[in-house]
């Protein structure tokens, strides 16, 4: 199982990467067609000495946008609750039916 999910990873992974290139080349395929720089079409990815940029944006950024919206996630810490509420219930309906068995 662990062999299976750690090949379906790296496959998803390659196509990412795939797909990345991908549109990296349309891109300068795009370029090249106009024939001159045009300043609306965006790199897809950028990387340099002191950061990446993925689709027009930093990868800092990305970071930061995903740190406040963890921070303020009611519904994940909600389901993280009900998540324990439940395994303690299943718990302790296990240890009543060995006690009866």
């Amino acid at each position: 199982m662990v062999k299976f999910m750690m090949q379906s990873l790296l496959i998803a992974v390659i196509f990412l990467v795939g797909v990345l290139l991908g549109m990296q080349q349309a891109n300068e395929g795009m370029r090249k067609m106009k024939g001159y720089n045009d300043p609306s079409l965006e790199q897809v990815v950028h990387v340099s000495k002191d950061e990446t940029i993925v689709l027009g944006q930093s990868i800092e950024e990305k970071k930061e946008k995903l740190q406040q919206i963890e921070a303020f996630n009611m519904f994940s810490k909600a389901g993280q609750k009900l998540a324990t509420f439940v395994h303690s219930l299943v718990e302790q309906m296990f240890s009543l039916m060995q006690k009866a068995g």
